[in-house]
């Protein structure tokens, strides 16, 4: 398995196929499924990933186009994770091969990034029509939710790992 190097010192082993956002990635084709994440460009997540505690973790198919994106941020911060809170996971429906990408990266969170920091609690920031897919993954409601103007009513959601 390929290691990367979050911050400045953790090194995560990751399948292969998943790895790090880069810059080179800002050109690529992405197309989400939901029409206000198509605002959101490749570009977006690479700027966001480069923000104190974050991180973006791409799904790459072997003909190089990008099937999968996730973003999430280590809290209270890099240096001391105590959680990992999922902030955006989308599926490229530009890349053919991109059917159970966000399923893979949740599953890549999980068994990888979670374990290798010891972190044993996972949130997801979820908005409500994707609720029960999360929930059947596990995830449970904790009734901290909020509306947010461009995505409505979030579902906080958590998991223990």
């Amino acid at each position: 398995m390929p290691e990367v190097v979050i911050g400045h010192s953790i090194t995560v082993q990751l399948p292969h196929g998943f790895r790090l956002i880069k810059a080179s990635d800002t050109g690529k084709e992405f197309i989400s499924e939901d029409r206000k994440m198509r605002d959101y460009k490749i570009s977006y997540f690479y700027d966001w990933s480069k923000e104190d505690n974050n991180i973006v973790i791409v799904h790459e198919s072997p003909d190089g186009k990008l099937s999968g994106v996730v973003m999430f941020r280590l809290v209270p911060n890099i240096y001391h994770p105590k959680r990992i809170v999922v902030e955006m996971l989308a599926r490229n429906f530009a890349s053919a091969g991109s059917s159970g990408s966000g399923y893979d990266l949740l599953k890549v969170i999980e068994n990888n990034v979670a374990r290798a920091l010891h972190i044993k609690r996972i949130d997801i920031e979820a908005v409500k029509s994707l609720k029960d897919y999360y929930n059947s993954l596990g995830y449970e409601e904790t009734g901290e939710n909020y509306y947010d103007s461009s995505w409505k009513e979030i579902v906080n959601m958590s998991k223990s790992v």
